[in-house]
């Protein structure tokens, strides 16, 4: 696609933006991917540039974009990574709105900011990680359920590919338990191995903050 001057606004981080860069550098779109420390962030915020004062934020093609799930929806229709009907399009959303199933408890063991977080992050991480593996089962019955075939969903890649990939490699890295995925979701397990080595590879190569070198 040309450059129309498309710029992404994240952190310095994977966090809400990781699943947006994997869909920009799959799609071989050109983008300037502009990192914000959280420092500059405070003044930024206040500039009446960024709606709702919050990050993600994207300029696709002359128009502005907020809102995470919104942004990569709007990336997969764009792109044609979305489902071939309603079914598939359920199951895209559903995955995409698991996101904030595992932040909601990520935020309290990687940022823990009350004196309560402090004191449970122990009690926080293996909530987690109970999340990860039951997440993990539950895709690994629907992938079986859709077929068990190539990607996700059957023999076509989509969105759903791209997410789980980003989402599961992301909480391994986080977590160290890169063997946690193979045991609990072994035939998916595959299928996303394949995804990051091959669809998503230049995104890894390229824009994925690897959690371990932080």
């Amino acid at each position: 696609m040309e450059d129309e001057g498309n710029k992404l606004y994240y952190f310095n981080a994977n966090g809400r933006a990781m699943i947006i860069r994997a869909i920009l550098y799959y799609s071989k779109t050109k983008f300037d991917n502009i990192l914000i420390t959280k420092e500059n962030w405070k003044i930024e915020k206040k500039s009446g540039k960024f709606q709702y004062e919050q990050l993600p934020m994207l300029e696709f093609e002359g128009k502005k974009y907020v809102q995470s799930h919104a942004i990569e929806l709007f990336l997969g229709r764009t792109f044609k990574l979305y489902g071939k009907n309603n079914e598939e399009d359920y199951q895209i959303n559903t995955l995409l709105d698991s996101f904030d199933d595992l932040f909601s408890v990520f935020k309290h063991v990687f940022d823990p900011i009350t004196e309560e977080d402090k004191q449970h992050i122990e009690d926080y991480k293996r909530a987690l990680l109970n999340k990860y593996e039951f997440f993990a089962e539950s895709c690994e019955k629907k992938y079986i359920s859709n077929g068990g075939k190539k990607y996700y969903l059957g023999d076509n890649f989509s969105l759903a590919d791209i997410f789980l990939t980003c989402t599961f490699y992301y909480y391994a890295d986080l977590m160290g338990i890169e063997k946690s995925l193979e045991e609990h979701a072994p035939k998916l397990s595959k299928v996303i191995e394949n995804v990051k080595n091959n669809e998503l590879k230049e995104f890894y190569d390229k824009a994925y903050f690897k959690e371990s070198e932080y």
